[in-house]
């Protein structure tokens, strides 16, 4: 696409050329001494004229004004026409070839055929105009390469700013993805503790004063944590710093109080722990994500059955977490689900390197299996 300021630079061009022609035929037919002289001010001027078409027939035009100019012997097209050509070619071969041209075109008429200025014609003549010619030649290409760098650094300084907002976009999205899985996590697994809690008070009308004490206690204490959580995920939203922290981030320890607390609010639950070594924090909170959305799928819909996690590992080889459960017989929740969890921490397990997998199982369980690398400390 050519730029909105390039019609006028033309007009300015043209003009310019004109003025030039014109003046140096002016100048010819002042000092004209015979008709010859003025056959090449006519010639001249038609060659001044067809250089006003450069702008789209230049691979033919130009080196044929270059031929015809052995007759004029017009300065202003010696000097014009290489320069539009090297403007506007990018092979370097054809500005040569149209330079040459430029040279023998006003000196091998005079030194084979004669005419005015034969006499003065010699070494210096040739220089002088071999000087000129190379002066325009690299003049034009001085000005075609600048042109070129500026196009490159223009296209490059759009795609820059174009991949900046695509890449603006992007984190935007991973962010907003990064804050919905984090809210997710926190909400399905609290509330449904608090549903669970809740349930068994409901089912259970005559449970003994101090058993429903007990039970109000773990409600309003899970309510209350997944509301301190949440504060802590919003507040993230108003704040200004980029990757902030969404929450207090869980440890190892953290995983095996999933257990706990899940078997405190009524779960049939077995932890099997066989994991003796540190386990490195972004691997822990890997890990919590999974065995929570494992028992959060367990609380909403196998409420009834027994379920087991297992993790497994050591370092230098891979971290395994297993959760299951028997699957359940007739068994019908209200609390939603839109597989949001599974596939995030499917997300999770896959940004760690690991895989993992979901589903049905030969012995009738469900299981939710993660496979992580757990590399070597140093």
């Amino acid at each position: 696409m050519e730029e909105l300021g390039a019609p006028v630079r033309r007009t300015w061009q043209d003009v310019v050329l004109l003025a030039l022609v014109l003046a140096e035929v002016v100048l010819s037919t002042v000092v004209a001494t015979s008709g010859w002289d003025l056959m090449r001010a006519g010639l001249t001027v038609l060659l001044g004229a067809a250089l006003l078409l450069r702008h789209r027939h230049w691979p033919w035009l130009l080196p044929l004004v270059l031929a015809l100019n052995a007759v004029a012997w017009s300065l202003v097209i010696l000097i014009i026409v290489p320069f539009a050509y090297a403007t506007r070619s990018s092979r370097r071969a054809r500005t040569l070839l149209v330079g040459l041209l430029a040279v023998a075109a006003n000196i091998v008429p005079v030194l084979t055929v004669g005419g005015p200025g034969f006499e003065i014609v010699g070494i210096t003549g040739v220089v002088v105009t071999v000087l000129i010619v190379a002066a325009s030649a690299s003049l034009g290409m001085y000005v075609s390469t600048r042109r070129m760098l500026l196009a490159q650094l223009k296209k490059r300084a759009e795609q820059a700013e174009s991949g900046q907002a695509v890449a603006q976009e992007q984190a935007r999205r991973a962010e907003r993805t990064r804050i919905a899985r984090e809210m997710h996590d926190i909400v399905a697994h609290k509330i449904s503790l608090v549903a669970l809690q809740a349930g068994a008070l409901e089912v259970n009308p005559n449970l003994e004063r101090e058993q429903v004490q007990q039970s109000a206690g773990l409600i309003r204490q899970t309510a209350s944590t997944a509301l301190s959580e949440l504060r802590e995920v919003l507040g993230v939203l108003r704040g200004d710093g980029e990757e902030a922290p969404l929450a207090p981030q869980p440890t190892w320890e953290d995983v095996r109080r999933l257990v706990t607390t899940s078997q405190e609010a009524g779960i049939t639950v077995d932890l099997f722990d066989f994991i003796d070594d540190p386990v490195p924090d972004q691997l822990a909170r890997t890990a919590f994500r999974v065995v929570q959305e494992g028992l959060t799928n367990i609380h909403k819909h196998a409420l009834h059955t027994k379920a087991r996690v297992a993790l497994i590992g050591e370092p230098g080889t891979d971290l395994v977490i297993e959760v299951s459960n028997v699957l359940p017989k007739g068994f019908t929740t209200d609390l939603p689900g839109a597989r949001m969890g599974l596939s995030g921490i499917e997300t999770r397990v896959t940004h760690a390197g690991g895989t993992i997998a979901s589903g049905p199982t030969d012995d009738g369980r469900f299981e939710v299996r993660a496979v992580i690398p757990w590399p070597m400390t140093t």
